[in-house]
């Protein structure tokens, strides 16, 4: 009998262990997923955050830095994007001879390659509310779509 009772005992506290092994496990995976995903969201938000802010203190070499060679760009949600070779000319001509900025952005991710910033934007002799739609591939931002209210 006494062989029986250590033998319940056991398997009770066997039988907790587990189940305390099992919640640990379960929240160190909840953990690494949550991890995942702020690293994706660091990486996604990375380069339109370096963007806005090279641009805010106007270093035209970072500005460049964080676009793609096959970057586009458009204004309006329907515009035609322009080509790479004349995205390039418009950062040059509109964002970095002409100062553009964003004051107070604020970043949205709405999908896994797509970045929203909003603010007010403004550059020489221009000013307006932000609304940008950013596509961002391979750490590298690849259109930019200047949307406005």
């Amino acid at each position: 009998m006494a062989y029986y009772k250590l033998f319940l005992i056991s398997l009770f506290i066997s039988s907790v262990l587990t189940a305390c092994g099992q919640v640990n496990s379960d929240k160190r995976n909840e953990n690494n997923t949550l991890n995942s995903k702020q690293m994706q969201d660091e990486i996604l938000l990375k380069p339109v955050k370096s963007l806005i802010e090279a641009m805010e203190v106007e270093n035209a070499e970072l500005i460049r830095a964080q676009f793609s060679e096959k970057a586009t760009q458009a204004y309006g949600a329907d515009g035609k994007m322009k080509t790479p070779e004349e995205t390039k000319k418009w950062i040059e001509s509109d964002i970095i001879r002409r100062q553009g900025k964003v004051a107070n952005p604020q970043y949205s991710i709405i999908s896994e390659n797509e970045v929203v910033v909003k603010g007010q934007y403004s550059s020489q002799g221009y000013t307006n509310t932000a609304n940008f739609l950013f596509t961002v591939e391979n750490g590298l931002i690849t259109s930019w779509r200047m949307r406005y209210n």
